[in-house]
């Protein structure tokens, strides 16, 4: 009788043991499903994140690309400018250290603006 008792001691036991192990199995799997959606649902925001910055990367290049025909075309149109080119070339000029009379025969200014040129060039050094 005790050994009955004990074997039916053991039996309980035992399917306890394969209860709870089952049970944690189909814990454990819903959470590695879980898991695996999370992971998921992480890949997709990647990728978007991913597309976007390749889009903000090409937008970029676009606008640096306006952006640097802007500045050629600004320049362009400061050299075709003949009096602009003048203006320049006496502010060149100036900083290599040319005296006001130099300044009004190469670039054909008048005196009192050349002489303000001069007193610019001097205020900025």
């Amino acid at each position: 009788m005790v050994a009955l008792g004990l074997s039916l001691i053991a039996l309980v036991f035992a399917f306890y043991i394969w209860f709870k192990s089952k049970r944690s199995k189909q814990e454990s799997e819903a959470s590695v499903a879980t898991l695996q959606g999370q992971l998921e649902s992480l890949r997709k925001q990647m990728m978007e994140l991913h597309t976007g910055t390749i889009g903000m990367g090409q937008r970029l290049q676009s606008v640096e690309g306006a952006m640097q025909q802007m500045n050629d075309r600004q320049q362009e149109l400061t050299m075709q400018d003949p009096e602009r080119r003048l203006y320049s070339r006496a502010a060149k000029m100036v900083e290599l250290g040319a005296d006001l009379d130099e300044v009004m025969s190469e670039c054909e200014l008048p005196k009192a603006e050349a002489e303000l040129l001069i007193s610019l060039r001097k205020g900025r050094s």
